[in-house]
């Protein structure tokens, strides 16, 4: 392998303009080993596929498979920043650090970043080893670190600072944003219901540098994954049995989990003709789909503005005004289920109005007016309350207020008058991957072996072992999985005896938390799709 660099040729796909490298540079690395190219595609599932080939719909990813091997995927842990986290690194999560989808702070729960992983990804890998790679879009891939070639990490539409290295390249992108916001990507990942912005940067990026050489190219596309989250009963209506589908819902939502899907193969049909013919491409996603046993709906409501119509509270416009208040609400950032409220106790609090001796009287009287005199439109209580655990209480909590969903509507009734003010969003989500269904593998290039039979334990912790060993590279002793060097041709096996090292070892400086200005929208994003409560 050798490095391939980046120039201001253009080649058109698709009807895009991408730059590439001129073609010797290109000739000289075409000569060495095949580049390896890794896709993550989030709660893929074989089920989905296979229909859409059905309808002759998704033809790059049956193009693939045509000229390569699939197999189910296994996977573990049930969080997406966990699964893709073990996949880029090979080791369990308590070893590369990533356990969830947040990581706690005094200020509240921030989703998790490149600073937080403990141990090196396949592109510090293959950097180390003196190798020439990209990386688009890997969640947690924020801040970016410095590889090789350009990492695009998955905050581009942020606007946060070192969104991509180096720091040419992040001028670049940033000055294209409007047109990655344009008609053309909107077209394809179209609403940001759809949670497309992060794939509309790597529809527009990934196929540019594809076309550049390299040698390892890791990219991921999420619109797959909320989208069967949100829509999944009315794609397969079959799943929900009596339950009712309202025909106009039915058909502004029946297509939104395969026009996602549509799109994703769309891109990836743009970067396998970007990379040429000499690539191993290896397809993943972290799990598969299936139906929830019925339909969970999730509701944001602004306790405050509740608080507010009850008497408690004085706003003036966004503005607490504590002086002519009783008590407020928050939450851990993240959590619009379960909201602490504090009384503006007087020697407590600045400006405190309650008397210290009449908070549990204040509380009595809450708790009495918030069950009783708040409902939904449907007649359901909105609220249930709970005492304060020493957590909450370590935050100025004197109780919980928790939100409940049965019977929701957008509507609430409260001291008999309706209003939809405090309700801030409420969604449905009737897809899942509980029980951890398996998720998709596929694996097409000059050395994979057609005829290979993949094992039915083939696992998310094989993957990094395996892209390694496709690259002629050392596999760790101390990851979780294995290479599954079948999947390689007799040829390449004979060329490369697998070789190993006792550990790739960690990174320094992994103890920083770092903040993006999309934390909040990306919280509430997890909290509605029904993984943070």
């Amino acid at each position: 392998m050798t490095t391939a660099r980046l120039s201001a040729g253009l080649l058109l796909i698709a009807g895009l303009a991408v730059t590439f490298a001129p073609k010797d540079a290109e000739a000289e690395r075409r000569g060495k080993e095949s580049q390896m190219l890794l896709i993550g595609i989030d709660g893929a599932e074989w089920m989905v596929i296979e229909d859409l080939w059905a309808k002759g719909y998704l033809p790059n990813l049956r193009t693939l498979v045509n000229r390569g091997v699939r197999a189910k995927l296994k996977t573990e842990y049930g969080k997406s920043p966990v699964i893709w986290t073990t996949i880029a690194t090979g080791v369990l999560p308590e070893k590369h650090g990533i356990t969830g989808f947040v990581v706690a702070t005094d200020e509240g729960d921030v989703p998790v970043a490149s600073t937080v992983r403990k141990v090196p990804a396949l592109w510090n890998i293959a950097t180390n080893a003196g190798l020439y790679v990209n990386q688009v879009g890997w969640w947690g891939s924020w801040p970016a670190e410095v590889i090789s070639g350009v990492n695009v990490t998955d905050k581009v539409q942020a606007g946060d600072a070192n969104v991509v290295q180096p720091k040419s390249w992040e001028t670049k992108i940033k000055g294209e944003l409007a047109q990655i916001n344009s008609q053309t990507y909107k077209s394809m990942f179209p609403g940001e219901q759809q949670f497309a912005p992060e794939d509309r940067v790597v529809a527009h990026v990934a196929p540019t540098l594809a076309a550049s050489g390299y040698d390892l190219m890791v990219m991921y596309l999420h619109g797959s994954d909320p989208n069967s989250h949100r829509y999944w009963r009315y794609y397969r209506p079959q799943d929900f049995p009596g339950v009712a589908v309202d025909p106009a819902e039915a058909a502004k939502h029946a297509d939104r989990i395969p026009k996602a899907y549509k799109s994703i193969d769309q891109v990836i049909g743009r970067i396998v003709e970007a990379s040429g013919t000499d690539t191993n491409i290896i397809i993943v996603s972290d799990h598969g789909f299936h139906a929830l046993d019925e339909p969970i709906v999730k509701v944001v409501i602004d306790l405050d503005l509740v608080l507010a119509k009850l008497g408690y509270q004085v706003r003036t416009g966004e503005k607490i005004d504590v002086a002519k208040s009783k008590a407020s609400a928050y939450g851990s950032r993240h959590n619009e289920v379960r909201k602490r409220v504090r009384f503006y106790v007087q020697g407590r609090d600045a400006g405190g109005t309650v008397a210290p001796g009449d908070v549990a009287k204040h509380r009595a009287e809450l708790e009495k007016a918030l069950l009783t005199k708040v409902t939904y439109a449907s007649g359901m209580p909105v609220f249930g309350v709970e005492d304060a655990l020493p957590a909450d209480k370590a935050q100025g909590a004197d109780f919980v207020v928790v939100v409940l969903d049965d019977g929701a509507t957008k509507e609430l009734i409260i001291n008999g008058a309706p209003t939809s003010e405090p309700v801030k969003g409420m969604v449905e989500n009737s897809g899942g991957h509980e029980g951890n269904p398996p998720g998709i593998f596929i694996a097409a290039g000059p050395d994979i072996n057609t005829k290979a039979v993949m094992p039915t334990t083939l696992s998310i912790h094989d993957v990094a072992p395996t892209v390694l060993y496709g690259m002629g590279l050392p596999v760790g002793q101390d990851f979780s999985g294995k290479a599954q060097t079948a999947l390689y041709t007799d040829a390449y096996r004979q060329a490369h005896p697998l070789k190993t090292v006792p550990t790739y070892g960690t990174l320094r400086n992994t103890s920083e938390v770092s903040k993006s200005q999309d934390d909040a929208e990306m919280l509430k994003q997890l909290q509605e799709l029904g993984y943070l409560e």
